[in-house]
């Protein structure tokens, strides 16, 4: 009797991308579904098993090499993004462009566009089917929206430079996390910190926003992803009360996007950021006068007291934990205990198999502000420390943000959420 040989891990593994395949068709195509802005969680899946096919496929040390030879990648990206290529392959659409347009185009030696064009086919970023002869493709478009065109030169000209030192950073520093701002890797390796930087260089400042921006368009927002009616059901109604609160919400779009969205919850809508942000902030227009800007530093005691809820977004990541901590106390010296809530949004990292792009961004915050891209956990030992008590964690997808919610550690809120809850 012939003995079936078991499947190798390698064929089992392309079995289960196969499987994922057709769960992400079928996502894909079912009704109101937009992967681009939007991808179900299938998604992820899949593109972590093809991950791991590669590291099966490859040699130990093709791996290696792999990763070696990733700065001169960044590095020629970046140039081309400088020479606008990108643009010229969109306009030229089936044509193409050929290496001697592309010098004419941008003055560059024809030599260098050749070499420059080999690294940026092979990241599939373009097509170069004959001899140097470019076209676009399907990834060629992102690189001339904002999240490319903005977010490839920003991030690099922000982060380089510190990246670069950070080993001789940590073989200078005994090997510890920096755990203060004003001595964060980039002050040492650069003299400023991200936001005086920023500061610093204002076109960079505009390419940052911009890039942000769109980071966010299209994407779900936290009330989307969090049952809103946890803070809507048993509103207070009277003419001071404030529903939200939106802390460090710089133009006030997540704010304003509330509002469309929940034009009839009852109770003011409150943006909170630096007084030079907030004077440019675009609300108050077209918002019945819902929307109310005030000037404050997250560092000073919270002044809007009692409101349904007080709001961050993407704050918490930029800071140290004990920065965090002194940022939570200053909420919960105003919050009703039986009644207010803080609503985090920010990337809640699982404990195991962090994926590539979240375990990155931690280490890229932690490098120009000290900052952290913290876990379950972490969020938990950190709000616990300020008095506070997770009542929920809500997530689309592993590749988004998560919405947490925390009340007063002990009040009647915190009964209150869990019955919610359940």
């Amino acid at each position: 009797m012939e003995t079936q040989s078991p499947e190798s891990p390698l064929l089992s593994l392309v079995e289960q991308i196969k499987q994922a395949a057709l769960q992400e068709q079928t996502q894909t195509l079912a009704p109101g579904s937009n992967p681009s802005t939007s991808p179900a969680p299938s998604h992820f899946q899949l593109l972590g098993l093809i991950d791991k096919l590669r590291l099966a496929v490859e040699t130990p040390t093709e791996t290696v090499l792999r990763l070696i030879y990733q700065p001169p990648q960044n590095a020629a990206l970046r140039t081309v993004m400088d020479l606008g290529i990108f643009p010229l392959l969109m306009a030229n659409g089936k044509r193409g462009v050929s290496a001697v347009e592309l010098a004419e185009r941008t003055g560059a030696e024809r030599g260098l566009v050749v070499r420059l064009m080999r690294v940026i086919t092979a990241l599939g970023l373009c097509a170069s089917p004959e001899f140097e002869l470019y076209f676009a493709n399907d990834k060629t478009p992102v690189l001339t929206q904002p999240i490319g065109r903005d977010g490839i030169p920003c991030i690099y000209d922000l982060t380089l430079p510190t990246l670069s030192q950070l080993p001789t950073y940590f073989r200078e520093h005994s090997y510890l996390t920096p755990k203060e701002y004003s001595k964060s890797p980039m002050q040492w390796a650069v003299g400023q910190s991200q936001f005086e930087w920023l500061a610093a260089h204002k076109p960079r400042q505009a390419l940052f926003n911009s890039y942000m921006a769109s980071r966010r368009h299209g994407k779900p927002a936290w009330f989307d992803v969090y049952p809103v009616e946890r803070l809507t059901d048993g509103v207070r109604e009277h003419p001071e009360a404030v529903f939200l609160v939106d802390v460090g919400g710089n133009q006030g779009h997540d704010l304003v996007r509330f509002h469309d969205s929940f034009p009839d919850v009852k109770g003011q809508l409150v943006l909170q950021d630096l007084p030079k942000v907030v004077n440019k902030a675009p609300v108050g227009d077209g918002d019945g006068g819902r929307i109310v800007s005030m000037g404050y530093s997250f560092l000073d005691p919270q002044p809007v007291k009692g409101a349904r809820a007080y709001y961050f977004r993407a704050i918490f990541h930029d800071w140290p934990d004990h920065i965090c901590r002194k940022i939570l106390v200053n909420t919960v010296s105003a919050m009703d205990p039986t009644y207010s809530r803080i609503i985090i949004s920010d990337f809640v990292l699982p404990d195991t198999d962090v994926p590539l792009f979240q375990a990155s961004l931690d280490i890229q915050m932690m490098s120009i502000g000290s900052g952290v891209e913290r876990s379950e956990r972490q969020w938990r030992e950190m709000l616990d420390e300020a008095g506070l008590e997770i009542t929920g964690i809500w997530c689309d997808n592993p590749g988004m943000e998560s919405v947490i919610e925390a009340v007063r550690r002990g009040s009647a809120a915190t009964a209150a959420a869990a019955a919610a809850a359940a």
